[in-house]
């Protein structure tokens, strides 16, 4: 199974040769697919890995790790995140890939079969991917996904940080959807709604408004913020603080 949770990881798990060593990701470029949720997670991601001390590289074929972070609503976004891997491992073939996102929770065994994808994180543990590849312990499992429905974080970073849009930042503000569309994986792959708080949204609006002039507000189902337990607030409410 796929299905393994952080807890419970064992080497012998689609294990990989040799020590995973931080010096060995200086340099990472991570490519999004998808939407602007998808684009917010991945400017989270490139502040989390700096933060970590490493350094963004403006192009993949100069990068030591190559994130991937993919999106799976339609037959054709797959095939673009399989073109993309084959295209770096063939331009980049000494580069460490790591596909995460929706595809990657979806169908973590397909991509894992994949030549130069070393590892796969679903979103259900996206918000560990800065340690796994910048932390001292060497990371021995291929796939790492779980129970997205048990998830509970929100991918998020402060955006200054970040080496997003720089003429219109992403701030997410939800993920997730309740809805079960018979048309629709989203849930399946982004798992249960769940929003940001007020108060945090607000700061980081405020740090936003001493760069930028205008913000966009992401999420996968935005309209549903604020509507679960343990608050009274709803959207048009935080538009009005905001």
């Amino acid at each position: 199974s796929s299905d393994v949770c952080s807890s419970d990881l064992k080497s012998s798990y689609f294990s990989i040769s040799g020590r995973i060593e931080k010096t060995l990701a200086t340099r990472f470029h991570v490519q999004n697919f998808g939407c602007r949720a998808t684009q917010a997670d991945g400017a989270a991601l490139e502040a989390q890995l700096t933060a970590r001390g490493l350094l963004e590289a403006d192009l993949r074929a100069n990068a030591e790790l190559v994130i991937l972070n993919t999106c799976t609503v339609t037959a054709e976004a797959d095939s673009d995140a399989r073109a993309a891997i084959r295209r770096v491992h063939r331009e980049n073939p000494a580069a460490r890939i790591l596909v995460t996102g929706c595809y990657a929770q979806r169908a973590p065994d397909e991509l894992a079969a994949m030549p130069g994808v070393e590892w796969v994180v679903g979103n259900s543990h996206k918000t560990s991917i800065a340690d796994l590849v910048g932390g001292p312990e060497p990371y021995h499992s291929q796939i790492l996904t779980g129970d997205i429905f048990a998830t509970r974080d929100i991918l998020t970073a402060p955006i200054l940080d970040s080496t997003g849009d720089r003429t219109r930042p992403n701030l997410k503000i939800q993920d997730g959807c309740h809805n079960r569309c018979s048309f629709c994986v989203i849930p399946f792959v982004r798992g249960g709604s769940r929003f940001v708080g007020a108060d945090e949204i607000v700061a980081q609006v405020r740090s936003i408004a001493s760069k930028y002039k205008e913000v966009v507000l992401s999420g996968i189902n935005l309209g549903r913020w604020g509507r679960e337990a343990g608050s009274n607030l709803r959207l048009p409410d935080l538009l009005r603080r905001i």
